[in-house]
């Protein structure tokens, strides 16, 4: 038993592969987690909008829930309630606060309205209850300068009350020396007895400022896209993306190797075939199955869970095709540099950990911290979320879709160049990967 436990422990430190994945990962996976783990989102980036959204903004100004909670990014007085939806549809702003007066008297929950997207769930719950506490601020203001009214208010009636008080004495004495004459003596007025002088009433405290709407955020925002926030609605065009990843990735990944373990693969090198020709040969059955998965695991996601497809499903299918084209190169390069098939499914678990931590599936990007966050905007997944969400329940565009797009495309060029290049010195050296 000591002659095969010291056997194996030579075989591990010789696999420096297997081994580096045994150190790195406990450490890399407790990086990711401690720094991704975060559904928290300090502040909203908003556009004011309507014809008094300059006076808004300054109130904003002044309001310290506002200050440390929205990141106004744009104000845009012409903007109209009409044009919200598509603005929101662009993806650019998480919320927009729209104000119809610039009456200063009346409580903002009152002469403003908050608009959300709901296809980012997070953001749009962070918006909501950032919005709460504007209000509430505003509410907790004007609520105490009416009590700083009433309280003045009342001291000037205390003082108003003890002078009426010591002129009714006085003229209660007058009245007795009237009433009971003294003989040769005509009554003489007070000193401190003067009619000029009566007390002002006080003012009156403005109780309009009391007149406000309940703090119930239902009447108070409106969240488009995604009526009641659900999750799912928000989760399953990720999940379809993460699905391909896992049959792009994974399985194909193995393709490879398995020629390579069956000693097929120096037959591959005397076929008249470029590497380009057997890379997408290698991944073309994965294709084709991976979008039926697509077009099925949507077509199911929409029937059970009830999530809208409202965009076009071409759109759609475009995105899914440069996805696929992405993580399907993606494993036919695990394989390439991989020499078993252990080593290929080690590699395409280390990339697929990231693409379900990193890309905003789970934890919003906005709450990573940078170095983090900018592993996951290297992360195809990541792009493919964003398409999906936009295209599924914003109905958004190509255009309004053009940076992550632009993405994917630069990925699939770059990843099947890579795969092409590496299968490409694979052949010339019979099948070896070193």
């Amino acid at each position: 038993m000591r002659a095969m436990m010291i056997k194996e422990f030579r075989e591990l430190f010789r696999d420096r592969r297997t081994l580096a994945l045994l150190i790195f990962i406990p450490l890399f996976l407790l990086l990711i987690f401690g720094y991704a783990a975060n559904f928290s989102i300090d502040t909203s980036r908003v556009l004011v909008a309507g014809p008094n959204a300059d006076a808004l903004v300054t109130e904003l100004f002044e309001n310290e829930a506002a200050k440390e909670n929205f990141d106004i990014v744009r104000v845009d007085p012409a903007l109209t309630k009409d044009d919200i939806e598509g603005v929101l549809r662009t993806g650019e702003y998480e919320a927009v606060i729209y104000v119809d007066s610039d009456d200063k008297e009346r409580a903002l929950s009152l002469r403003t309205h908050l608009w959300v997207d709901g296809s980012q769930l997070f953001p749009a719950q962070a918006a909501q209850k950032n919005w709460m506490s504007v209000l509430a601020d505003d509410s907790k203001t004007r609520i105490e300068s009416l009590r700083s009214d009433i309280t003045s208010a009342r001291s000037d009636a205390e003082k108003a009350t003890e002078k009426l008080n010591t002129l009714s004495r006085n003229l209660e004495d007058l009245r007795a020396a009237l009433a009971n004459p003294t003989p040769g003596a005509p009554p003489q007025l007070p000193d401190d007895l003067n009619l000029d002088e009566l007390p002002e009433l006080p003012d009156v405290p403005n109780t309009d400022v009391l007149d406000m709407n309940a703090l119930d955020i239902d009447s108070l925002s409106t969240s488009l896209f995604n009526p009641d926030l659900k999750t799912s609605w928000v989760m399953v065009p990720g999940l379809i993306g993460l699905i391909l990843t896992f049959v792009g990735v994974i399985v194909t990944s193995i393709g490879l190797v398995r020629e390579r373990e069956m000693g097929t693969l120096e037959q591959l090198s005397v076929m008249p075939l470029s590497p380009a020709s057997i890379v997408l040969g290698k991944i073309s059955p994965y294709f084709v199955v991976a979008f039926i998965n697509a077009l099925f695991i949507t077509a199911m996601a929409v029937w059970i869970f009830e999530v809208p497809f409202v965009g076009a499903l071409w759109r759609f299918i475009v995105v899914a095709l440069i996805f696929l084209f992405v993580v399907l190169g993606l494993g036919v390069l695990i394989s390439s540099i991989s020499e078993t098939t252990g080593q290929a499914i080690q590699l395409a678990i280390m990339v697929m950990m990231p693409q379900v931590l990193l890309s905003g599936l789970i934890f919003p990007l906005r709450s990573m911290a940078a170095g983090v966050r900018w592993i996951g905007y290297c992360l195809p997944l990541t792009w493919f979320v964003q398409c999906g969400q936009g295209i599924m329940l914003r109905d958004a565009t190509l255009t309004e879709l053009s940076m992550p797009l632009a993405i994917l495309g630069v990925m699939a060029v770059v990843i099947f160049g890579a795969a092409t290049a590496r299968m490409t010195l694979i052949l010339r050296r019979g099948g070896a990967t070193r």
